[in-house]
């Protein structure tokens, strides 16, 4: 079905190795590679901020934690940055209030795999055949009348762009714990859909990202496994976040596409892999579902999707054959626009749900 081109190196196999070694011999090579082993004491304070970042992400692979988005306000200065893979800018973006952007990110500009309704930024190391994908069998069945589908959070403080209609008390710059203007709402206004059309669902409103961003993956891997122990007959975990395109000079980005003469917030699907050195034996099995529907999501509302986008982290998706992580709009993106679109793609979603009961 797919292929492996070259697996990345990963920390995965040197788990057996004490962690004080490996700890040490990292910081020899970031010590040797800035200067700071040479350079004489007072040198360290300039250096520690290099060394105590690079040694929490180390240790946070070898506890087998997903990495983090970094928050927008950390982000470096002086180049544009996204939370997501950054996709291929028009040189002359309309403008919009407030420094706000709009762009419609699409697979025309040849720099994405597929054709048609389908493509994927591929940013692994593995060969995928997508017309093969396309034609496999996938693992999503429904089965019985109870829950079937769990929508959640990793980060559920993630907000859109204020309007008179939805403004809210910041609690980081484009987030909020208000859950009436985060991707919190989103999320119920997928899972209020898909109860409707006959589809059970349950809706986490855990911030697991609030108070604190860092461990948010590993905290929302807690809050999937509660679900399911509770209710074994969930058959897909939705993660639903809102992406982030901004400039260091504070220029947001919004991804639109013309929906029937409305705006609405483009969505990509972002499918992990153990690319990153950590289990998930059924990342095909997962792309394989989402490349049908966003195939789906597209040939009904053309251009609603971004390529989907193929990553070495697994961000959970290793608990259940329907995992997938869904970016609903960006920060420049109103939670109106992101609400059209939730209830585009909930339809969708549930259209092929129920043709596999």
């Amino acid at each position: 079905m797919s292929q492996k081109r070259k697996r990345p190196g990963g920390l995965g196999r040197y788990s057996i190795l004490p962690r004080t070694a490996l700890a040490i011999f990292l910081v020899t090579v970031i010590a040797g590679k800035s200067g700071l082993a040479a350079g004489p004491e007072a040198r360290l304070n300039q250096y520690a901020g290099r060394l105590r970042p690079a040694l929490a992400a180390f240790f946070d692979v070898l506890r087998g934690d997903e990495p983090e988005k970094a928050p927008e306000t950390h982000l470096p200065a002086g180049q544009l940055v996204y939370e997501s893979a950054a996709p291929a800018l028009p040189e002359k973006p309309k403008a919009e209030a407030d420094d706000v952007r709009s762009l419609t990110i699409d697979g025309a500009s040849g720099e994405y795999q597929g054709g048609g309704d389908v493509y994927v930024r591929n940013d692994t190391d593995y060969a995928i055949d997508i017309p093969a994908l396309l034609a496999s069998p996938d693992k999503v069945r429904l089965s019985g009348d109870r829950v079937q589908v769990l929508i959640m959070h990793t980060h559920g403080t993630e907000a859109y762009a204020m309007t008179d209609d939805s403004r809210y008390t910041p609690s980081d710059a484009d987030r909020t714990t208000d859950s009436r203007f985060n991707v919190l709402r989103v999320g119920q206004e997928i899972c209020d859909i898909l109860n409707a059309r006959g589809i059970k669902t349950v809706h986490s409103e855990t911030l697991n990202d609030s108070p604190a961003y860092a461990g948010s993956y590993s905290r929302a891997l807690e809050d999937i496994s509660k679900y399911i122990k509770d209710n074994p007959s969930i058959k897909l975990v939705l993660d639903v976040h809102r992406d982030a395109m901004v400039t260091s000079s504070g220029v947001k980005y919004k991804a639109v596409a013309d929906i029937g003469g409305e705006q609405a917030a483009q969505m990509m699907l972002v499918c992990g892999t153990d690319a990153g050195g950590l289990v998930h034996d059924g990342w095909r099995d997962n792309l394989c579902f989402q490349l049908k529907l966003q195939q789906r999501i597209n040939g009904r509302y053309p251009e609603l999707m971004r390529p989907l986008n193929l990553r070495a982290a697994r961000f959970n998706q290793h608990v259940t054959p329907g995992s997938m992580l869904l970016e609903v709009g960006t920060s420049g993106n109103t939670l109106e626009e992101a609400l059209r679109s939730a209830r585009l793609f909930a339809d969708v979603l549930a259209d092929m749900l129920l043709e596999r009961r």
